[in-house]
């Protein structure tokens, strides 16, 4: 055989495999199956609280243990996730009274109808007693991040009752001294 007569008849079969292989290629089986819709939306944490101003606007004429009215402050968290509720302060300075102030937070929740803020009319404690019990200034400076904070219960409308007085041990160089203006913060993190 030539070698024209081999490269035709090598053109032909490439041809025609070529061909069966475009048929075949027309002639298959399919088949699909789709999953739609999907969406994926994430958690909520959200705290509100029913404050209107300061719990302890402007408090004087305080006398060694004298303490001042309880104020009570209803925090709300009613996100979707679980998570961990912690009360800490963020003021880095203290006044020089700070040190001779007691603090005394309660969880708990009202009896019956929920007064107006600050009123704690009603507050009944939760069996656990208070989640944080010493001077402002120890506050201050030991609970002042999410990290070291004070884990607050996540019951919906936990009441806070905060407890304030002057430690009978104040000296006399704390008269005229004031705490300095300072504020509470709750921060709640999913788990």
């Amino acid at each position: 055989m030539t070698t024209a007569r081999k490269g035709l008849a090598t053109l032909v079969v490439v041809g025609v495999t070529g061909a069966l292989a475009a048929f075949g290629t027309f002639a298959a089986f399919s088949d699909t199956t789709t999953n739609s819709g999907n969406q994926f939306t994430a958690g909520t944490v959200t705290l509100t609280n029913n404050a209107t101003s300061a719990m302890f606007n402007n408090v004087t004429g305080g006398a060694p243990g004298s303490a001042a009215t309880d104020r009570c402050i209803k925090v709300v968290y009613t996100g979707s996730l679980a998570a961990t509720l912690k009360l800490y302060t963020t003021d880095s300075s203290t006044g020089p009274l700070s040190q001779y102030v007691d603090v005394t937070i309660t969880p708990g929740s009202y009896s019956g109808a929920t007064p107006a803020f600050p009123d704690c009319t009603g507050f009944v404690a939760d069996a656990g007693g208070a989640i944080y019990s010493g001077t402002l200034g120890a506050f201050q400076s030991g609970k002042n991040s999410y990290a070291n904070g004070v884990t607050a219960p996540t019951a919906p409308g936990t009441v806070y009752k905060f407890s304030y007085s002057i430690s009978a041990s104040a000296p006399d160089t704390a008269q005229g001294a004031t705490t300095g203006s300072h504020s509470y913060t709750w921060e709640a993190r999913n788990n």
